[in-house]
């Protein structure tokens, strides 16, 4: 049973690292084809990856630590949506 419990934590890990990824992939791909004329544009997900990567991170029997929230800032649309926020409340309060 504990070797399942390692599998799915590490499952966790590897599935938001490879969201993370991507989207890192989709930001250079939205940015390279931005003046395309027909250009496909892909929406972006915050706070999947790294919630994903939290999840997996307190399911493996590692010792908790707080940089672990650095995943945070380390993905780039949950970054963008953290940067937003305050122009997000500027524009309900206008």
């Amino acid at each position: 049973m504990e070797l399942f419990i390692y599998f799915f934590g590490a499952a966790f890990l590897l599935f938001g690292s490879f969201i993370i990824f991507s989207n890192y992939v989709r930001q250079i791909t939205n940015f390279s084809n931005r003046h395309k004329e027909n250009a496909k544009w892909s929406s972006p997900t915050p706070l999947v990856g790294p919630m994903f990567i939290i999840i997996g991170y307190t399911i493996l029997p590692f010792e908790f630590s707080n940089l672990i929230f650095l995943v945070l800032i380390l993905d780039p649309d949950t970054l963008i949506a953290i940067l937003s926020i305050p122009y997000i409340i500027k524009g309900l309060f206008k």
